[in-house]
C-alpha cells in the first residue's frame, strides 16, 4: 500500500474528531447558553473584551470589503449572536446558525435589542445540514466561523464552502498563555503548561494545509488580546478549570476540590483570584472561486500535467 498523499493526510486530520474541554451535544450547549449570554451582558472586563474582539474581527472583514451593503453573511456556530449583530450593522443581511436552540434565542433577542432587522437565526446541526435543501448553496458573500466545532470534518467544511459565492473565513486560537492555569497545573498536579490544547489551536495549521492542497489560496493574519480578569474563587471556577485543564478521566471530585483549595488559598481579601492571559487568534480567509491544482511532490512537471482529467 502506498503512503497517503499530502492531501489525503490533511483530509484524514480534518476528519479527526478532536474532543476539547467542551462536549458538543445540543443539550450541553443549551445548558451553557444562559451562562455564555450572561457573561457577555455583564458590566465587566470579560464582556468588554468580548466586544473588543467582535469589533476587531468586523474591522478586519470590513477592510476586505466583506461586510458592505451588498454583502450577505452567514455565521456558523454563532452562539449568542454577537458577531451576527455586528456584521448586520453594515451588511445587507446576516444569518446566524447554531446547534443550540437556546443560543439562537439569545442571539435573536440581542439582535432585536440592537435594532437589527436584517438578521435571521436558524437552529440546526450543521454537521448533517442539507445546505441545498435549505436554500443556502451559493447564497452568501462571506461564510464565517469562529472557534466552533460546527465545521469539523470534510462534509461540514465542504458545506461551508458550498454556501459561499465568494469568501470563507475561520478564526481560532493559535496560542494562549494563562498564568492561573499554569500555576494550577504546576502547583496542584506537578505538570507543565498545556499550550497545545488551546481551544481548536491545531485547526489553524491543519486548515491552512488542507486548503492549500485542495488548491485554494488561504490568507493568514493574527489578532492579539492580552487581558486581566478578577474571578470569584468559588467551586464553579474550580469545575470550569478542571474541565479545561484535565482529561475527562481526571475530572474527579477530588481533583476539583484540589483546584478549589488552590483558588481559595490564592484569592485576594475580596475572594477573587487574578487571571492574566495573552490570547492570539489566527484568521484564515480564502476565496472559494480561486482554485488551482497543486503539484504532487516528487513528480516531474509533465507527470503532474497528466493527472488532469
Amino acid at each position: 500500500m502506498s503512503p497517503p498523499t499530502d492531501l489525503e493526510h490533511c483530509i484524514e486530520r480534518w476528519n479527526t474528531k478532536w474532543q476539547g474541554g467542551y462536549t458538543n451535544t445540543r443539550e450541553d450547549w443549551d445548558e451553557r447558553a444562559g451562562d455564555w449570554d450572561g457573561k457577555l451582558r455583564a458590566d465587566g472586563v470579560r464582556a468588554r473584551q468580548g466586544e473588543e474582539r467582535v469589533a476587531a474581527v468586523a474591522q478586519y472583514l470590513r477592510g476586505r470589503g466583506l461586510l458592505g451593503p451588498d454583502c450577505d453573511v452567514a455565521d456558523l456556530g454563532c452562539g449568542p449572536g454577537r458577531f451576527v449583530a455586528e456584521f448586520a450593522r453594515t451588511a445587507r443581511s446576516a444569518l446566524g446558525i447554531d446547534l443550540s436552540e437556546r443560543m439562537v434565542d439569545f442571539g435573536r433577542r440581542y439582535a432585536q435589542e440592537a435594532g437589527r432587522t436584517n438578521v435571521d437565526f436558524v437552529a440546526c446541526d450543521f454537521q448533517t445540514a442539507d445546505v441545498a435543501a435549505l436554500g443556502w448553496e451559493g447564497r452568501f458573500d462571506l461564510v464565517f466561523a469562529s472557534i466552533t466545532p460546527a465545521i469539523a470534518g470534510m462534509t461540514a467544511l465542504e458545506n461551508m464552502m458550498k454556501m459561499s459565492r465568494a469568501f470563507c473565513c475561520n478564526i481560532c486560537f493559535v496560542h494562549q498563555l494563562n498564568d492561573l492555569d499554569d500555576r494550577i497545573l504546576r502547583e496542584c498536579f506537578g505538570r507543565g503548561p498545556r499550550r497545545e490544547f488551546a481551544s481548536h489551536s491545531h485547526w489553524f495549521h491543519e486548515l491552512f494545509n488542507l486548503l492549500w492542497w485542495l488548491g485554494y489560496h488561504p490568507e493568514t493574519s493574527y489578532h492579539r488580546q492580552p487581558r486581566e480578569l478578577l474571578l470569584p474563587a468559588g467551586p464553579e471556577l474550580a469545575v470550569e478549570r478542571a474541565r479545561v485543564l484535565l482529561p475527562p478521566e481526571e475530572r474527579t471530585p477530588e481533583n476539583t476540590a484540589r483546584i478549589h483549595r488552590f483558588l481559595r488559598e490564592n484569592a485576594r481579601a475580596d475572594g477573587a483570584v487574578l487571571e492574566t492571559s495573552d490570547c492570539w487568534y489566527g484568521r484564515i480567509l480564502w476565496d472559494v472561486r480561486l482554485r488551482t491544482e497543486r503539484p504532487v511532490p516528487g513528480r516531474l512537471p509533465w507527470e503532474n500535467i497528466k493527472r488532469k482529467k
